[in-house]
Formats: C-alpha cells, structure tokens, sequence
C-alpha cells in the first residue's frame, strides 16, 4: 500500500503545484494541468473518504468551483484548437466569425477562472497541506499487513462500485455516453492507486476516455457552430462539422461497447 499512498501524496503535490504556478498563468497548458490534477485528487479523495470522511469531503468541496472554472476554459481552449485545425485547409469567413467567438468566450471564462483562484486558491492550498498530512501519517503505518490489507480492500470496493456502474450501463446514445466516460476516468483513476491493476484494463480505459472525449469535444463544437452560423454560404462548414462529429460518436462508441464487453462481462450496448 505503501506505492499507492505515495501516488496519492504525488496527486497532491501535483495541484498545489498547478493552483500556485496558475495564479499568473491562465495558458492552455497551464490550464489543462490544473484541472487534471484537481479530477484525480478528488477522485482520491473519494476512495479514501471512509478512512477519513469529513477531510475528504472537506477537500472535495474547496477543489470542485476551481475544477468546474478551470474546465469551462480547458473547453473553450480544445474547441479553438478544432477550429485553428480546420483552418488549415477550410480557411472563409464562416471559420473566422466562428473562431471569434471562441476567442470572446475564452476570455470570458478565464476571466472567471482568474476570480475563482483569487478567492479559492488559498483555502484549497490549507485543505491540500493537511490531507497531506493525513496521508503521511497513513504511509507511516503502511507497513502493517494488517493496515495494507485493508486499505487495498477499499480501494477494490471502491473500482467494484464503479465497474457494476459501468456494466448495467443503459444502451449508448448522444445522451449518456459521455457520463460513461465520466465514470470511466474515475474508474482508471482508482485503479491507478493499486499497484496490481490490471495494465490491459488501464489502457482500456484510457482509450474509451479518449475516443468519447474527442467525440464530445466535436459534439460541443458542432453545437456552437450551429448556434453562431447560421447564413447560407456557412452551410458547407456546418455540413463537415456534423459529419466529423458523427464519426467521432462512431468510434466511441465501438471503443465503448469493445470495453463492455471484453472487462465487463455485458453485451454491447448499441446506441444510436
């Protein structure tokens, strides 16, 4: 148990790190870090809940305004890399018009990731520093078997809670896949605690994770697009917008099904 304590202190580290290089960095990069870093420590969070339930709950409840900002501005930063990818070879006033408005909404939202850390960083940093200290004071009695044991166990019940989750999934659509996915990344992060997993399961994961977000990235665009072109001559850009979207769900949705029925033992859901 010792190896998967010393994963969640490196979780941690990770995003005191990111909120206090943020402050006067709202890049992409800078941004993306941020809210990783926040999704894994607070799936940590959750597994070790019943070991300490009021610090975890604690914890959860200062990082998720700080995670939620910092994804409305990781969203608008993605969208903007498909339109920047598009304008290579499909470069017209539509694609501009489009890509101004993602430019206003970056800022906007980052405007509000800005007011967020001014007022969260420093609680979230304090909540950090002692679930830090718990988990030391944990690592320090990580060499009983007894103490191991059981601190492997929840980590077992906790991907066992996820993975029934995952297996009574209703079939797939454009409505619920991704929050299969969403379930998915909590399940990879929990696994990623155990030293044992299983590294075909991990990759698995990491793939489904991928493939349905890339499709709801293109979902998201798709929407966007619809909302801000809406003259004749953008027709054409809408038209190869929907059809890359309705690739992406395709391929999601085989990655999907693939995981479903190689780790979890169900039927393919076929969505539509």
């Amino acid at each position: 148990m010792a190896g998967e304590l010393e994963r969640v202190r490196k979780a941690l580290r990770e995003l005191g790190k990111s909120l206090a290089s943020l402050r006067g960095d709202l890049s992409p990069q800078s941004v993306h870090k941020l809210r990783t870093a926040s999704r894994r420590v607070e799936a940590v969070a959750v597994v070790l809940e019943t070991a300490h339930p009021k610090k975890s709950r604690r914890l959860v409840k200062a990082i998720e305004p700080v995670r939620k900002a910092a994804g409305e501005v990781r969203n608008m930063d993605v969208l903007l890399a498909i339109a920047r990818k598009l304008a290579r070879d499909c470069a017209g006033e539509s694609l501009a018009r489009l890509l101004a408005h993602l430019e206003t909404a970056r800022q906007q939202h980052a405007g509000k990731l800005a007011r967020v850390l001014e007022r969260r960083s420093k609680t979230v940093l304090e909540d950090l520093k002692e679930y830090s200290r718990f988990v030391s004071s944990a690592l320090k009695h990580a060499g009983s078997s007894t103490k191991a044991d059981q601190n492997q166990e929840k980590i077992h019940a906790a991907a066992m809670d996820v993975i029934r989750e995952l297996g009574g999934w209703q079939p797939f659509d454009a409505e619920n896949l991704h929050g299969f996915r969403l379930k998915v990344k909590e399940l990879r992060y929990t696994l990623q605690l155990d030293e044992d997993a299983d590294a075909g399961l991990l990759e698995a994961l990491g793939d489904v994770q991928r493939r349905i977000g890339d499709w709801h990235d293109w979902l998201q665009f798709k929407e966007i697009a619809h909302q801000v072109l809406a003259l004749e001559p953008d027709q054409p850009l809408l038209d190869r917008i929907d059809k890359t979207a309705r690739r992406r769900f395709d391929r999601a949705l085989a990655a999907a099904n693939a995981l479903r029925g190689r780790y979890l033992n169900m039927p393919p859901a076929i969505g539509v």
